[in-house]
C-alpha cells in the first residue's frame, strides 16, 4: 500500500508503505492517546518532479505530547542529519507530520505557525515542505512554499 498525492500537474508526493505504517501506528483512536509526530524523510526522484517519503521519525522521549498538542524536540533533526550522513547525502528532509484526535483532520493556527517557522528556519531542498496530519480515519496533506503559498494536496485514486 502506498499513498499518492498530487502536488502540481507535473509533481506527486508518494508515501511508501513503511512511512504510512510508521505514522498510522500513532493514530489517536482512544481518548487517552496523546498527539505524536516527527519529520518526513525521503528523496526527490531524478528525471521526474516526484517526491517520495521513504520513512518518518517517530515520537522521541524528549518530545512534549498531550491529547491536543505536540512539541517536536531537536532529536528529530539529529536523526534526520544522521540519516543524511548514513545514506551518502541522499535522504532529504521533506516536512513535518503529526496526529490529530479527529476523524478528518484540519490544521490549527498553531500548526500553521509551526509550518511557517519550519519553512523559514529549516534547511531543505526545493521550494516547499509537506505537512501530513494523521487523523483517526484519514491522512490529509498540506504544502507550504517558500513564497508563502499554502494549499492542500489531493489524494489520487487508489489503483484497483
Amino acid at each position: 500500500m502506498k499513498l499518492v498525492f498530487r502536488v502540481t500537474s507535473s509533481q506527486r508526493l508518494i508515501f511508501v508503505e513503511q512511512a504510512i505504517e510508521q505514522m498510522l501506528a500513532f493514530r489517536q483512536r482512544s481518548w487517552w492517546q496523546a498527539e505524536a509526530g516527527g519529520v518526513l524523510l525521503g528523496r526527490h526522484l531524478l528525471d521526474t518532479n516526484d517526491v517520495v517519503v521513504d520513512e518518518v521519525t517517530t515520537p522521541q522521549k524528549s518530545d512534549r505530547r498531550s491529547r491536543f498538542g505536540f512539541f517536536r524536540s531537536k532529536k528529530h533533526s539529529t536523526i534526520a542529519q544522521s540519516r543524511w550522513s548514513e545514506e551518502a547525502s541522499t535522504v532529504a528532509y521533506l516536512g513535518l507530520w503529526h496526529t490529530h484526535p479527529e476523524p478528518d483532520p484540519t490544521p490549527s493556527g498553531v500548526d500553521r505557525q509551526d509550518w511557517k517557522q519550519a519553512l523559514s528556519k529549516d534547511i531543505f531542498h526545493g521550494d516547499m515542505l509537506f505537512f501530513p496530519i494523521v487523523g483517526i480515519e484519514r491522512i490529509r496533506v498540506w504544502a507550504m512554499t517558500t513564497n508563502g503559498a499554502f494549499f492542500e494536496l489531493k489524494e489520487e485514486e487508489k489503483d484497483g
